[in-house]
């Protein structure tokens, strides 16, 4: 009878030690997952470079579904500003080579000109957050879409609108007038 008992006990033992270590293991806490961002507005702030000519401030916001209206005064240099919900562009200044904005307007209504000096990455490369935009002719009329790009590890010098993923698409109507 010891004779039969001795091998059940023996794989009895066996499976309970294989059991106990590898649940002792040094298990790690997972990487907690981080939550992409959640914009759901956007504010275009167009002031004019040459404040001598009275010339106001155009502002306008985007949020789902809505279709704002900018009026500009033509053939006026202004310096465009993008401002978002909850402050999130400090996290696209901290996360600046993972995001760009790219604009899409006639030639006719609005021209992006040039990205401010302040408004790249490390790498040199372009954020979008301060432009310089030149406004078109009398009469003009179209829109300005402003397309916000996640690229994490993707942005080059040729990123362009199809690279990456979209946070925030906006379009805005541009009346010259």
């Amino acid at each position: 009878m010891k004779k039969l008992f001795r091998p059940y006990l023996t794989a009895f033992l066996l499976g309970a030690l294989l059991i106990s270590t590898s649940s002792c293991g040094d298990d790690d806490d997972p990487d907690p997952i981080k939550e992409e961002e959640n914009i759901t507005s956007m504010t275009l702030t167009l002031e004019p470079v040459a404040t001598d000519k009275g010339i106001q401030t155009a502002t306008a916001t985007f949020t789902a579904g809505s279709k704002p209206t900018l009026s500009l005064v033509p053939n006026t240099q202004y310096n465009a500003t993008i401002t978002f919900n909850d402050k999130i562009e400090d996290e696209i200044r901290t996360e600046a080579e993972d995001h760009e904005l790219f604009f899409d307007a006639p030639e006719n209504v609005l021209v992006v000109q040039k990205i401010l000096p302040d408004d790249f990455d490390n790498n040199d490369r372009p954020v979008g957050l301060q432009t310089r935009m030149l406004s078109g002719n009398t009469g003009s009329t179209g829109s300005l879409k402003i397309t916000l790009k996640h690229q994490p590890g993707l942005k080059t010098d040729e990123s362009d609108v199809t690279i990456g993923e979209t946070d925030i698409e906006a379009t805005f109507t541009v009346n010259v007038q």
